[in-house]
């Protein structure tokens, strides 16, 4: 169950395998082996764990969990719900949310388009942000939980409810949980900023996925509200992405212009990267 405003629960861990790994054990299986080692969390723990192999599929805690045909462009996470897998992708509204595994942590996707900002996060990792700091939209965490590393506070915060479900299941985002350096709000940024004092934070961090989807997320009235609670001297982390580049607008560009206007003295923009960073 999500809880509006601030909240702190205990996530129950499901067992999540990659279709990959779900391969390996089909192919086990038709070469007649009799166990298997795999990883039940991603790769997060590093830890392997020996899985006996049955007919149509593995034995976990004693109850035989059939493996369905993989296909090899199959890219899902999966899972172990009692005796069944379930792939890690749910609808919600108009959206398709689904848990993506990779070589590294893995992503989120709703409706085919990637949440994944790698350059981004490698560049809030590289800048090792301290003091306050302000993260939104939380997504699967990752910024807010490598920001945590050396920050003395990480507030963020995410909107859509189903993302919020996704963080439970993914082993990467339990630290979101764990973490007492982190407060977690479910709700709208556009609101819930203006609840912070002036100058409260010393770094703020903006990913708000899509522009259609984000309502005033990237409005002039927003970003005043992000300078209001950003201490002089502070920096604005930003991913903007390439918005209706293909009708030959330039979304970050106009985004720059705004920042400037209202008050940043300093903009950077990564164009690769998709980001811009501010100086207050």
């Amino acid at each position: 169950m999500i809880y509006k405003g601030c909240y702190s629960y205990s996530v129950m861990q499901y067992p999540i395998i990659s279709s990959e790994e779900l391969r390996r054990v089909s192919e086990a299986i038709d070469k007649g082996e009799k166990a298997i080692e795999v990883s039940l969390d991603l790769d997060f723990s590093g830890k392997k764990e020996k899985l006996e192999l049955a007919n149509k599929g593995f034995v976990y805690k004693d109850k035989e969990i059939g493996v369905p045909k993989i296909r090899e462009d199959d890219k899902s996470c999966y899972l172990v719900l009692e005796d069944v897998l379930e792939k890690a992708q749910y609808s919600a509204g108009e959206g398709i949310y689904k848990l993506v595994p990779t070589q590294f942590r893995p992503i989120l996707q709703i409706s085919g388009t990637s949440m994944h900002k790698q350059s981004f996060i490698e560049r809030v990792e590289e800048d090792k942000l301290t003091g306050n700091i302000l993260d939104s939209g939380t997504g699967l965490g990752y910024t807010a939980i490598i920001s945590a590393r050396t920050a003395k506070k990480v507030v963020t915060i995410e909107f859509d409810e189903m993302v919020l479900e996704i963080q439970k299941i993914n082993p990467y985002s339990q630290e979101l949980f764990e973490n007492k350096k982190i407060s977690l709000i479910n709700g709208d940024l556009v609101e819930e900023i203006k609840k912070f004092k002036d100058e409260e934070f010393d770094f703020i961090i903006l990913d708000g996925g899509t522009p259609r989807s984000s309502g005033e997320f990237f409005s002039e009235a927003n970003y005043t509200q992000v300078f209001r609670v950003l201490k002089i001297g502070g920096k604005l982390y930003h991913y903007v992405p390439n918005y209706h580049v293909n009708r030959g607008t330039d979304f970050a560009d106009n985004k720059s212009r705004v920042l400037k206007k209202i008050g940043f003295r300093r903009v950077e923009r990564d164009k690769e990267g998709c980001y811009l960073v501010a100086t207050k």
